[in-house]
């Protein structure tokens, strides 16, 4: 995600079927203070790779206000994960299709 750094904009990011897409990228995107100022909402979707790991690193996402998670087999504590991210994202609306 190197080319995000300059980006300023970005309010909205969906991430579907990435198979490339791992926990070390999401640590990466939640890092750009460019995104970290901007981005408000996430999709992440049928991205096989992705662990609780990369879902707890978005808490550096300040500004994120809606975070869709969806057939992530990856996530195996679920409970725990979501209760810190939203303990470090109090206004965050998280969506979640994990079953």
């Amino acid at each position: 995600f190197a080319f995000a750094d300059g980006l300023e904009h970005v309010k909205d990011i969906k991430l579907e079927k990435c198979m490339y897409i791992q926990d070390e990228c999401l640590q990466r995107l939640s890092e750009t203070s460019s995104l970290q100022k901007s981005l408000q909402q996430l999709k992440i979707i049928s991205c096989g790779n992705v662990t609780d790991k990369g879902i707890l690193a978005l808490h550096k996402l300040t500004n994120l206000e809606y975070l869709y998670l969806s057939d992530l087999p990856g996530i195996r504590e679920k409970g725990t994960t979501f209760r810190v991210l939203q303990q470090a994202l109090p206004k965050l609306q998280l969506e979640l299709d994990l079953e």
